[in-house]
């Protein structure tokens, strides 16, 4: 079995990525290896205005600490990473090692939503190097919108 060096966190502003975030600290701390934790940003196809990606990049820019402060919290080494780019899956697959441990939280879309959006953490799992957990988050663990 290949060595684990880093465990990776891709986020987003769900609660999904809180309890992807919780579990991947753990696992890191039990691993003895840091984790970094990335964003990706994929809003500069949607968006003209700088001011608006400016608000963007600092709402992004504040969850990635609280994030930080949540691995840290368990005396483990975190770095974060907003990574500009077209669709979350490239981007995550681009920036993994072969030696890292992806966690990501799915956010269980079905039907329609599914069909549209695709799903990033099958995505990932079909094209990345690594390993990859995927943590199915219960219903009352997440506020749904």
């Amino acid at each position: 079995m290949m060595e684990i060096n880093r465990v990776v966190i891709p986020v987003d502003k769900s609660d999904a990525s809180k309890i992807a975030v919780e579990q991947g600290s753990h696992i890191a701390k039990l691993l003895g290896v840091d984790v970094a934790i990335i964003s990706i940003d994929d809003s500069q196809q949607f968006i003209a205005s700088a001011a608006l990606e400016n608000k963007l990049k600092k709402e992004h820019d504040s969850s990635l600490a609280e994030f930080k402060k949540t691995v840290e919290s368990k005396a483990v080494k975190a770095t974060t990473e907003i990574i500009a780019g077209l669709t979350p899956a490239e981007e995550i697959v681009k920036y993994a090692n072969d030696e890292d441990l992806i966690i990501m939280a799915s956010h269980s879309k079905k039907g329609m939503d599914k069909f549209i959006l695709g799903s990033v953490s099958e995505e990932v799992l079909r094209r990345v190097n690594c390993h990859v957990m995927i943590l199915k988050p219960q219903l009352n663990e997440v506020n749904r919108s």
